[in-house]
């Protein structure tokens, strides 16, 4: 009986340990997982500088605070400011007035500014020199604006005509005078805004041409055309207007609504 007992108990024994490795082998293997492959920062590529375009690059600005405008020029233009010319530069063939000649010509015109075209501007032509002069009277009115623009240059059956800028209506004029050696060619802008007259002084020297020299006449529409680009930039802002500028019938009415 007592044999029975542990045979029992052996058999017993001998399966709870089959039955654990049995269940050990049915367990699958524990693996570290492949750690994830490390991603290569993107490369920084260089900050990029913008450059300005080629024709914002070649353009200088000329402002003034005191009558509210500005435009813009040709960079390679030399700019005179304030009547400040040099004395030999009135005596080239640019064409230039001096301050002491436009007031002569035009009391109470005051000269802003003047621009002078390089003398090698146009290469193997008889260009003989350009400028581009902008001035301001305070002293005309709207309607003898345009009529000193006439009279100054002394020939009204020239060629003219109008121009809007930037909603300031401006009359034109063209006239051409010379001798043996140089011819001028002159265009002329006058616009009244603002309580003033501006104006714009075109002029292009040729030289006259000769059969032994292997230079051409230019073409003085196609530069007074790239002249008339300065005048076309003209910008007017607007100016404060105190109390006693204003007219008399609103004077004293500054507050009101």
């Amino acid at each position: 009986m007592i044999r029975g007992f542990w045979a029992l108990l052996m058999l017993a024994v001998t399966g709870v340990g089959l039955a654990g490795c049995s269940s050990q082998a049915a367990l699958p293997t524990k693996t570290d997982p492949a750690p994830s492959p490390v991603q290569a920062a993107p490369a920084k590529q260089p900050g990029r500088v913008l450059k300005p375009a080629a024709h914002e690059s070649a353009l200088s600005t000329y402002s003034n605070l005191e009558y509210g405008v500005a435009f813009r020029y040709p960079r390679n233009f030399a700019l005179a400011e304030d009547g400040g010319l040099e004395e030999d530069k009135t005596e080239d063939n640019s064409g230039v007035r001096s301050q002491e000649e436009l007031g002569r010509e035009e009391p109470g015109a005051i000269l802003l500014a003047t621009l002078i075209v390089p003398d090698d501007a146009y290469p193997n032509t008889t260009f003989a020199g350009g400028s581009v002069q902008f001035a301001v009277n305070r002293y005309l009115a709207a309607g003898s604006c345009r009529q000193s623009l006439l009279s100054r240059l002394g020939d009204s059956s020239g060629r003219n005509g109008a121009e809007t800028i930037q909603g300031v209506q401006f009359a034109w004029i063209d006239n051409d005078e010379g001798d043996a050696s140089t011819e001028f060619f002159e265009r002329d802008y006058a616009g009244f805004t603002n309580g003033a007259c501006y104006e714009f002084f075109l002029r292009v020297g040729v030289g006259a041409g000769d059969d032994s020299d292997r230079t051409r006449l230019p073409d003085e529409n196609k530069i007074l055309g790239h002249m008339e680009k300065v005048v076309a930039s003209l910008q007017f802002e607007a100016q404060p207007v105190s109390v006693l500028d204003g007219a008399p019938s609103l004077q004293g009415t500054r507050g009101k609504h």
